[in-house]
């Protein structure tokens, strides 16, 4: 919600998850994101672009 924004609210639960994956063993985390607002929030939390993805849909 708009409401909501800008108040590190996503960020911090973000490093919070990907801290307790780490803490289990994880040697990786992935995340996709959606747009530009996303991307900052996972940059700003320390994760970086590793590649990118494609995908292909077939209607049937």
């Amino acid at each position: 919600m708009p409401v909501h924004r800008g108040r590190g609210i996503a960020a911090a639960v973000t490093a919070s998850l990907a801290e307790a994956l780490f803490a289990r063993g994880a040697r990786s985390v992935w995340l996709e994101y959606s747009g530009e607002g996303s991307r900052r929030v996972y940059e700003r939390v320390g994760f970086r672009p590793g590649g990118s993805r494609l995908y292909l849909t077939l209607e049937e």
